[in-house]
Order: C-alpha cells, then structure tokens, then sequence
C-alpha cells in the first residue's frame, strides 16, 4: 500500500521531513538523506553511513569509469570551482 506525505517548501527551498516518514525510516537530527531524480519523479533515501572510504568511493569510481572522467579531469574542475586560471 502506498503512502503519501505532504511538505511545504521554504522560501529558502528547505523542506521539513514529515514526522510520520522520519519515524519509520529512523531519520534523527543531523542524519543525511539521499533526493535521487528519476525522471519526473524523486526518490529520498536515508544515507547510512559506510563502513570504509572504499564502500563509499565505489559507485563514484565506477560513475566516472562509465562517463570516462580523469583525474586531471577532476583536478581541472577542481581548479575551475575554485577560480584558479591556471591548468
């Protein structure tokens, strides 16, 4: 059976997590959550902490094995983000 939850957004585009939802997916205060978009639709999801760097790094590698990014690809945005001319 589904269920549905209703929030209203901030004028600084926060959203308060309904009381009822942060109850049965144990979300507390300082937790994180995941907004993953799938098409028109948006999934959230409680982010558990990992055990290891390496657990945590493995979807990002394999993203970026999939799109072909570099670590000088990275480095580059890296530099960019930061307002650094030089590369």
């Amino acid at each position: 059976m589904d269920e549905y939850f209703i929030a209203k957004i901030t004028a600084k585009g926060q959203v308060t997590v309904p009381l009822e939802l942060r109850k049965v997916m144990k979300i507390k205060e300082g937790d994180y959550i995941l907004f993953e978009r799938k098409g028109t639709k948006v999934e959230i999801k409680k982010m558990i902490p990992p055990n290891d760097f390496e657990e945590f790094a493995k979807p990002i590698r394999e993203r970026f094995q999939k799109e072909v990014i570099t670590p000088d690809d990275v480095e580059a945005a890296i530099a960019w983000a930061r307002g650094d001319n030089k590369k």
